[in-house]
């Protein structure tokens, strides 16, 4: 008997609780040493080739071919030359004092012997938008295969699997044109008996789900390297969850081999039911690499000796380091350590109130962590049991941005330099604002502008105030204006105080904050709901109707009749000229049901799909309703619910 109910199994088909769903399925695929592989890409280098990415004379990402001569981000650019003679430095485009523009200098960089071809760190600021624009074209990738993504950095994504394997195990029939690899290798006919208890109603949201079929692993095969306790075999399929992430790994195989295909770049993936796991399982083997960590063998993952409890997300740093003085927790074997110590979250409560007493335990930083130890032991007892639940989102808030730059030397040794410098801030913060306006399909409008300084003789500037707009859109201009209105209010301030020596500053920054973030004006399709869609035909699809429709009567004449019966309408025809009229049909009624929304009695609704879309058990239809289903006709019966959208629980 499986261990799963249907409510587990239907709780998948909602964006807003999959997560919250015993069988719950989240990846995480991370892009591999991503700055490096975009300037590989940009410059036409295979994997091969030893490229890192070099800021001035610090090297900030690290190709793995590199990676094979000892080089890390600890070396310097001369270091590592010193490495590896072959070395391919490349150094990221740059910004120059004064313009609002950046650019590439390829085979410029502090490794040149040619001190023409040097950046000067005084005049130049490293731009990160050309990783930005690869970032937002590899996101929009797993958006186009994922109803649900979370981007958690320019090169790190989440996704809930929910609704694609919900598809997959419950919809999806066997796939022969070729669109995905995942389609062909498995067979999907071997779900054909819960798929039928799902279509035709029989179960009840706390029943248990049947067992999974018995030639279950004889069909399906993971994909990827399967976590387990020994590692010398691939573990058996014994219940649902197994089912799902086995569904789900070939889903991110080949949405990972469709963003390597089309964009050049290759992504580690992690499978697992939360989200911390599955940046772990990303992690565990690099680089191109899929680790899939299965429920059953969770501790095990946890447990194997490559992960303490400062690797959870969001719990390095400060607070990472807090927990292990406040437990005092083992430099190795920590997350286990916890496991076994406190049995509940009551009794890590009750521990760390009672350290805390005793230590007169003040943070000096994360403060609200430790104001609330309700809710701080409750989420580190279920990290180190594999259980803390977070949803995904999508889109997360905007709450501010900032340009900054470390000045050396005379960079910035007067007002001209300032407003210089300023120029290329707003410039910078130009373009990122207009990438997000893209991406989110919003106006974004950063109402109050910040400058900080620090001075030569370390005192700190910082002044706050309004951006002024002309027009209803955003505009770098009106930053520019804002922030250099500060900035004469800083040279006033100090040019009051005789014999303080100000410039050269030794760092200057502005933020942007106060956002208004506001729809684009609505067109027709927003008003009604964005429920039209196109029908995708393959090429293969038409040349195969028209073969059979008009070209080749012989084929026509020479194809079984039991070929011209429509399942859904148990109708047979007499030729394929009628069958191809009634399916004609069929798909005209879909899309209009699809423009219009779905009622309740629509023939083109299992009693599956009517119980996820009306929350209740139908009613069976009547004689004449039967007869008129048969001959592809419907009636306008009057339904006591509203008409409903179908796209909206299932994706096509």
């Amino acid at each position: 008997m499986s261990n799963f109910k249907w409510k587990d199994l239907l709780k998948l088909n909602s964006q807003a609780d999959a997560y919250l769903s015993p069988l719950s399925c989240i990846s995480h695929i991370d892009m591999n040493a991503f700055f490096a592989q975009v300037e590989q890409v940009r410059c036409g280098y295979s994997r091969d080739d030893p490229v890192v990415c070099v800021q001035w004379n610090s090297i900030i990402a690290v190709s793995y071919a590199a990676r094979k001569y000892g080089i890390s981000r600890m070396d310097s650019v001369t270091s590592a030359m010193e490495k590896c003679p072959n070395l391919i430095p490349i150094h990221p485009a740059v910004f120059k004092r004064g313009e609002d523009f950046w650019q590439y200098h390829d085979g410029y960089g502090s490794w040149n012997k040619d001190k023409n071809k040097q950046l000067s760190v005084e005049l130049y600021k490293v731009s990160l938008i050309p990783y930005r624009r690869e970032g937002r074209k590899i996101l929009k990738i797993f958006q186009e295969y994922c109803d649900l993504v979370e981007k958690a950095s320019v090169d790190e994504v989440f996704m809930d699997m929910g609704r694609l394997v919900f598809q997959k195990l419950l919809l999806q029939q066997n796939c022969d044109n070729g669109e995905s690899s995942d389609d062909k290798e498995i067979d999907y006919s071997i779900f054909q008996d819960i798929r039928d208890i799902f279509v035709t109603g029989r179960y009840n949201l706390d029943s248990t789900l049947p067992m999974v079929p018995d030639k279950i692993n004889e069909k399906i095969k993971f994909k990827g390297n399967i976590f387990t306790s020994s590692q010398s075999q691939q573990p058996a399929i014994e219940d649902w969850d197994d089912v799902i992430f086995a569904l789900a790994s070939h889903i991110t195989d080949h949405i990972r081999s469709h963003t390597e295909k089309y964009l050049g770049y290759t992504t580690s993936c992690g499978i697992a039911r939360t989200k911390t796991v599955a940046k772990l399982g990303s992690n565990y083997k690099k680089p191109d690499a899929q680790t899939v960590i299965l429920n059953k063998y969770m501790n095990d993952f946890l447990d194997c000796g490559s992960f303490e409890i400062t690797s959870f997300w969001t719990m390095g740093g400060f607070l990472g380091q807090s927990l292990v003085s406040l437990l005092s927790l083992p430099t190795k074997g920590s997350i286990k350590y916890i496991r076994e110590s406190w049995i509940t979250a009551q009794q890590l409560k009750e521990h760390f109130n009672a350290e805390m007493r005793q230590t007169n335990f003040i943070p000096e930083r994360n403060k609200s962590n430790f104001e609330n130890i309700d809710v701080l032991s409750k989420k580190l007892y279920e990290l180190v049991n594999g259980e803390f639940r977070e949803p995904l989102n999508p889109k997360p808030v905007v709450k501010s941005m900032m340009s900054n730059k470390n000045m050396r030397g005379k960079a910035c040794n007067s007002l001209v330099d300032i407003i210089s410098w300023l120029e290329v801030f707003c410039s910078e913060l130009t373009f990122r604002v207009e990438e997000l306006e893209q991406e989110y399909k919003k106006v974004i409008k950063p109402n109050t502008v910040t400058i900080y300084m620090k001075t030569a003789i370390g005192e700190m500037y910082r002044k706050s105030g309004p951006i002024i707009y002309r027009s209803s859109t955003f505009n770098g201009q009106a930053v520019l204006k804002a922030s250099s209105t500060l900035a004469k209010e800083f040279e006033s301030f100090y040019s009051k105080k005789k014999g303080v020596q100000v410039y050269p500053l030794v760092n200057l920054n502005i933020t942007i904050s106060n956002f208004d973030i506001l729809d684009y004006q609505k067109n027709v399709m927003d008003m009604f709901g964005n429920q039209a869609q196109v029908l995708k035909v393959s090429e293969e699809d038409n040349k195969g109707k028209s073969t059979l429709g008009l070209e080749d009567k012989s084929v026509e004449e020479t194809v079984n009749i039991e070929s011209f019966y429509c399942k859904k309408c148990d109708l047979n025809f007499d030729s394929n000229k009628n069958f191809q009229e009634h399916l004609d049909f069929d798909v005209a009624m879909k899309l209009s049901e699809t423009l219009n929304g779905v009622s309740e009695d629509s023939s083109n609704l299992s009693i599956g799909e009517r119980r996820l879309l009306f929350r209740d058990t139908p009613k069976q239809p009547t004689s004449s309703q039967s007869n008129s289903r048969r001959i592809g006709k419907s009636k306008s019966n009057k339904s006591s619910h509203p008409k409903r959208n179908i796209l909206n629980f299932f994706k096509k």
